[in-house]
């Protein structure tokens, strides 16, 4: 009971994942009318977070303990992946800039995660209705047949009773796969995390599917925060120096220690890119390009936006086949209840 009331208060001291992006929006429109981050922070709380006042004690309990502003973020319930573009902006001074880019991109998938929902709730629904009549057929109808067309002895009437019953287990036996299937890539996805971060990696990027997603997302936060970092003034050096202090991402904390070292051993930041290959092709391009022309911040940061685009727009495409397929799944067993129905009887007509 203690962990429920400490997970219901904590509850009502984070802001709610459907309102990140409205929060980061209205932080970001303050910010930039020259109120400083605790007073926007503080007039935003009430409409935000339901215990608003134990939260702001706590918040400024923090920021007079000297911690930054990515502990006011963690403390109101925000995710890592929000987190380290954060961290990294506390660094290079860009704050507003980046609290701007990050309300679009939550906007994005918490608009994305509604429509997958919305586009799940009826296929759904039409499942839960199809099973219950599949089971009622197995309760009802089936031993009524059997006994039915048990008495006349037909043996292509049984074959017609088997295939009544195969047809009838259908919806079990989908169920039962996607609880296999689910269940095997949480217990490898745990198997991986406890691997070391190279060997994480090396998996990542070898497995069919995951990989291109997994290079296109690695790719986007390291142009991302390294072209902010770049951009803001700062040397290769201490750019790396700045990702390898983070602690939000752990992978790219890893990629970044390895760039440093080879680019302190003699080798140029887009050799690096090159031989690390964790990264799309296209990076190594723009990274050249901009070595040549003198703007790599500026380069890495239009890289990144174009990623994000090809992230939505690839995510937008993925979310469009989903209902179709269900709906497709939904006329196979449709299609299977009537002839879980049909075969018996046709059988009967045939002997009659």
């Amino acid at each position: 009971m203690k962990k429920v009331k400490a997970y219901l208060e904590r509850k009502q001291q984070t802001i709610p994942p459907k309102m990140h992006s409205s929060f980061l929006s209205r932080l970001s429109d303050l910010l930039k009318e020259g109120y400083t981050f605790h007073e926007s922070i503080t007039m935003l709380l009430p409409f935000h977070v339901k215990d608003s006042h134990t939260v702001s004690k706590r918040i400024t309990d923090v920021q007079r303990n000297g911690l930054n502003v990515v502990d006011v973020f963690k403390l109101l319930g925000f995710p890592n992946r929000l987190l380290l573009p954060l961290n990294l902006a506390s660094v290079h001074g860009q704050l507003q800039q980046t609290i701007t880019v990050l309300s679009i991109n939550t906007a994005f998938f918490e608009g994305a995660k509604k429509r997958l929902n919305n586009l799940l709730m009826y296929p759904i629904f039409l499942f839960s209705i199809l099973f219950l009549l599949f089971t009622m057929f197995r309760i009802y109808f089936m031993p009524n047949m059997e006994s039915l067309i048990g008495s006349r002895g037909n043996e292509s009437s049984d074959n017609s009773l088997a295939w009544t019953g195969y047809l009838l287990q259908m919806p079990n036996i989908f169920i039962f796969a996607a609880i296999i299937g689910f269940s095997l890539i949480i217990l490898s996805y745990l198997a991986i995390q406890r691997l070391s971060l190279e060997k994480q990696l090396q998996i990542y990027l070898k497995l069919p599917i995951v990989k291109s997603w997994y290079r296109l997302l690695l790719t986007r936060v390291f142009a991302r925060e390294m072209g902010g970092l770049l951009e803001s003034g700062m040397s290769l050096q201490q750019s790396f120096e700045a990702l390898n202090y983070q602690k939000e991402h752990q992978v790219l904390r890893y990629i970044g220690e390895q760039m440093k070292d080879k680019v302190v051993h003699g080798e140029s930041f887009s050799q690096a890119v090159f031989l690390l290959d964790s990264f799309t092709t296209e990076l190594f391009y723009f990274v050249v390009h901009g070595e040549n022309s003198g703007y790599l911040g500026r380069e890495l940061s239009l890289y990144s936006e174009f990623l994000s685009q090809e992230i939505e727009s690839k995510l937008s495409r993925y979310i469009s086949i989903v209902q179709p397929t269900l709906f497709l799944i939904l006329a196979i067993f449709i299609i299977g209840a009537y002839l879980a129905i049909l075969l018996p009887i046709y059988n009967m007509i045939n002997i009659v």
